[in-house]
């Protein structure tokens, strides 16, 4: 399977006929954003935007295995169980539980609309009781796994809401300043840290409980479970560190350890029929692929129109970049993260080799469609391009979460790694861990050049006839012969058996 520049074209084509007027207006009043918003109905939102990351989960299930690794996925599963309750129960936060990437949870606060001070104490109260919650209720019940260490960020303003994807298939998406600053503001372990616009809008009491970084962060500072439950109290919020202990034995007696499974995968796993009790841990390549320069493309759009064009830009692109990783190439687009696209490559069966291999070729499959299809039919998406990590490593792979909101994860080093080498990288470059660059060939480790500074391997405009070049000096090489055909004007060489034309053996410089 491969990439194929008619073929990629015709869908956008097709997509774009189809895809319908797209509507973007102010939300103005109490919504379920699950059922309102699609790929043509969208919201600007004004919000609190919260991302709290579980910062040595990797580690932590990187280093186990056998009954070890049983409790280890039973307490993932939990802990995004129990948050989303947290999150998004009525009488505690009533917000909005957007995902989980990995361990990382992305919420939302928009209730009461509009209201700056509220919706910004709900941001700095959730980080302060999940920092609680996971310190002094989570981490005892769980004594045999590796205490979990959290990080949170949080940013205030408007952000368009979106849905994206076929079918089952589809996740809410929100795409602007405050979503991503509150992802990038995320520290080490241990920091609740935000944004100023959420400081600014805090309530005199809780700016109290704050310390300025740097002018792009404040952290909160270290308080006691009574403080903590002192100002739940006093702004409403109903959390109760009993309540959260007892719902999490409930859960450990729904999900016993007898019952947590995880096995490997000798054909393309279905990720829908994963669960707390069928997990999957495979060899296996994480893709990683931001649309660089989006966030200043959405935020520039200033005009109604400019919105929807940039919506339009916005989901020819994610969908495009979904049929890449599932139909060229058969592998898994595991979810969206904003303006990034996370795939994972499994087959064949422990082939390092031939996984990487399949990754890089669909990252160049990924580069193709943007800059050879998508700029040449949206002219106004040029501006963006792509920027692509790769790593390998033992993966977990599930779905986690309560039945009808369960998210799909990946967990692992090889996962993080490859985030962080996309981080790391320029839009117009394909980047590798060393391990990666290892399992190769060696002609294709030639495309890719060792950044000193950043400690990978870098390949810039990496596209799909890279690959169909190096199968064509492959057949070359073999030593076979080739057809030549001539006319006036032209020389064609063609390498398949019983093709017409003079048979030769080509030269050594057809081969490189």
């Amino acid at each position: 399977m491969s990439w194929n520049y008619q073929t990629s074209l015709d869908r956008v084509k097709e997509r774009l006929e189809k895809m319908g007027e797209i509507r973007v207006e102010k939300l103005v009043r109490d919504a379920d954003l699950d059922a309102l918003l699609s790929e043509t109905n969208c919201r600007e939102i004004f919000g609190a935007h919260v991302y709290v990351d579980v910062t040595n989960f990797a580690r932590i299930a990187s280093a186990v295995d056998g009954e070890d690794y049983r409790r280890v996925v039973q307490a993932i599963h939990l802990y995004q169980r129990e948050v989303t309750r947290i999150v998004e129960d009525a009488e505690i936060f009533d917000g909005v539980r957007v995902h989980f990437q990995g361990p990382r949870l992305h919420a939302l606060f928009f209730r009461p609309i509009d209201s700056a001070e509220t919706l910004a104490a709900k941001a700095f109260l959730l980080e302060a009781v999940l920092r609680e919650f996971v310190a002094s209720v989570f981490n005892p019940a769980f004594p045999k796994v590796k205490n979990f260490e959290i990080s949170a960020g949080a940013d205030l303003g408007s952000a368009i809401g979106t849905k994206n994807g076929e079918k089952g298939d589809r996740e809410l998406l929100f795409l602007g300043a405050p979503a991503n600053h509150a992802a990038k503001i995320l520290g080490a372990s241990g920091e609740m840290n935000l944004a100023p616009a959420v400081f600014e809008a805090l309530p005199r009491e809780l700016q109290k409980r704050s310390t300025e970084i740097d002018e792009e962060r404040y952290r909160i500072d270290a308080m006691t479970r009574a403080t903590v439950l002192e100002f739940t109290s006093d702004f409403g919020i109903g959390w109760d560190p009993e309540a959260s202990k007892e719902r999490l034995e409930e859960d450990k007696r729904q999900f016993p350890l007898q019952d947590i499974e995880y096995s490997d995968a000798e054909t393309l796993i279905d990720l829908d029929a994963l669960s707390i009790t069928n997990n999957k841990r495979v060899l296996a390549a994480s893709i990683f692929a931001d649309v660089a320069g989006f966030t200043d493309f959405i935020d520039g759009a200033k005009t109604l129109e400019e919105k929807k064009r940039a919506l339009r830009v916005f989901h020819a692109i994610r969908k495009e970049m979904a049929t890449v990783v599932k139909t060229d190439f058969d592998s898994l687009r595991i979810q969206y993260q904003g303006d990034r696209v996370q795939a994972l490559v499994h087959l064949p069966k422990d082939d390092g080799s031939a996984i990487t291999e399949k990754a890089v070729e669909i990252a160049a499959g990924l580069q193709s469609s943007l800059d050879y299809v998508v700029h040449t039919v949206l002219p106004e998406s040029k501006p963006l391009t792509l920027a692509v990590g790769i790593d390998l490593d033992a993966t977990l792979v599930s779905k986690i979460g309560t039945r009808g909101e369960r998210d799909r994860i990946c967990i692992g080093l090889g996962v993080e790694r490859a985030a962080r080498i996309q981080e790391l990288s320029d839009g117009t470059e394909t980047s590798l861990s060393p391990e990666c660059h290892a399992l190769i060939k060696p002609e294709l480790q030639k495309r890719f050049v060792l950044n000193d500074q950043r400690k990978f391997y870098v390949a810039k405009n990496l596209y799909a006839d890279t690959f169909q070049r190096l199968a064509r000096a492959a057949a070359y090489s073999t030593g076979a012969t080739v057809a030549v055909r001539t006319s006036s004007k032209t020389v064609a060489v063609d390498h398949r058996e019983g093709s017409s034309g003079s048979r030769v053996l080509p030269s050594k410089s057809w081969c490189g």
